[in-house]
């Protein structure tokens, strides 16, 4: 017999699929053992969302963002040392876009996001499947469970 769920649980489940499948890389029936979602409606949300396409395009990691904002301010402010002396400061457009990308470096130093929390834990999962499998199949349940929760 189906399960009813919410729309908002399905909403929650969706998301949480769509990560598994994009960040993660996990295959359907994975991601429908995961979910417990079947994988006819994991193939669905894939299809209908353009997944695939999603998951070509998902390149950057905080890490690779952090490096081109910081690789960006440094040249502005480079720019900025080569004004001659006396003349060394931003124009309104320029202390803009710096100000811009400071508050943007602020906030992927001190925001984790959803997403990366859920990978981490996952992370966890599958560096502890390598030493002890029947642990990770133990917590995987309290992952999955943690994961649905802030979903």
């Amino acid at each position: 017999m189906a399960k009813t769920r919410s729309k908002a649980e399905i909403e929650r489940l969706k998301g949480y699929a769509k990560l598994l499948f994009i960040r993660d890389r996990l295959s359907q029936k994975e991601i429908a053992q995961r979910t417990d979602v079947s994988e006819k409606t994991i193939g669905k949300w894939v299809e209908d969302g353009q997944w695939e396409k999603e998951r070509k395009n998902f390149v950057l990691t905080r890490q690779e963002q952090m490096s081109k904002l910081l690789d960006e301010l440094t040249e502005i402010n480079a720019y900025i040392e080569s004004f001659e002396k006396g003349k060394r400061f931003a124009d309104s457009k320029l202390a803009d876009v710096r100000r811009k990308l400071i508050k943007d470096i602020k906030e992927l130093e001190t925001k984790t996001s959803k997403p990366e929390a859920i990978s981490a834990c996952i992370g966890l999962l599958e560096f502890i499947r390598k030493i002890d499998l029947a642990k990770a199949q133990e917590l995987s349940g309290y992952i999955d469970g943690f994961i649905k929760s802030i979903m």
